[in-house]
């Protein structure tokens, strides 16, 4: 029904059709079987700092503007959207009304964590844990495919390819969540590995030889995150890079951070094949 990276109007395309609140960051239309969930920049000065996580794993942060958060309402409704067979929907705030479609998901949980409210007063925040899928994978892992545990994905014992399969693979609609969750700890250490090993030991922003070589006797590079929301998840070959210590640090901290972007951005998009 939505397709995934295509732009929408959130009051014609979405809430003219299905319903559900025209305001705020979850809608959940009564005579539907969807949740639908929006972000943006907008919110991050209210504490809604939403995120995909090294691990794959999009976190979500609750409703409610002042006070700490309840389960009530949207809150409740993502908590229990398999056990009610409702469907999540994550899109992602481009301007105004526009909103595009980032992939449907699965809740696997959440955690609590002090934020600022509305008010700038401490409060406690729910952050919901969402497995997201869309159309970007090349592979789908089904549930008997898993390995028992993700120490199983060892840069040694697997060669790029393999590890690049494993990365850009997506949970299966028939997964339950304990799968799901391996699913995600599978795709992390699978994208470190196959960041390191197309590495080759050298640095891929600066290009200089690793400084030193770790206790494993193996070349020490660091794994960034060059993804923004749209771009699926940092789960993705094409959004990661193995950097030395020095420019790891510059990417987060230095004054020319856009501009190693942009050079890792080009670089990626010399090796990697999207």
């Amino acid at each position: 029904m939505f397709t995934y990276g295509k732009d929408y109007n959130r009051f014609n395309d979405i809430h003219k059709i299905y319903g559900g609140q025209r305001q705020g960051g979850i809608s959940t239309p009564s005579k539907f079987p969807f949740i639908f969930l929006f972000t943006g920049e907008s919110g991050h000065e209210f504490g809604y700092l939403d995120e995909f996580r090294p691990d794959g794993i999009f976190w979500l942060t609750g409703e409610g503007q002042i006070g700490d958060m309840k389960f009530i309402k949207g809150n409740k409704a993502i908590l229990d959207h398999v056990k009610n067979n409702k469907k999540l929907f994550l899109f992602e705030y481009k301007k105004s009304a526009t909103v595009q479609f980032i992939g449907e998901c699965y809740c696997l949980g959440y955690h609590v964590e002090e934020r600022p409210d509305k008010n700038n007063n401490i409060r406690d925040a729910i952050v919901f844990h969402l497995d997201v899928l869309n159309n970007q994978s090349i592979s789908t892992i089904e549930a008997n495919q898993l390995p028992i545990t993700s120490q199983r994905i060892n840069s040694k014992k697997k060669d790029i390819q393999s590890l690049r399969s494993i990365a850009l693979s997506k949970s299966s609609i028939a997964m339950n969540v304990k799968q799901r969750k391996i699913l995600t700890q599978c795709r992390s250490q699978a994208i470190k590995s196959y960041a390191l090993l197309r590495s080759k030991g050298k640095c891929e922003c600066c290009g200089n030889s690793a400084p030193f070589l770790n206790k494993k006797n193996e070349p020490f590079l660091e794994v960034h995150h060059l993804t923004r929301i749209s771009d699926g998840g940092p789960d993705h070959p094409r959004w990661v890079a193995a950097l030395c210590p020095n420019c790891h640090r510059e990417a987060h901290y230095g004054k020319q951070s856009k501009h190693l972007y942009n050079r890792l951005n080009s670089y990626l998009d010399s090796v990697e094949l999207i």
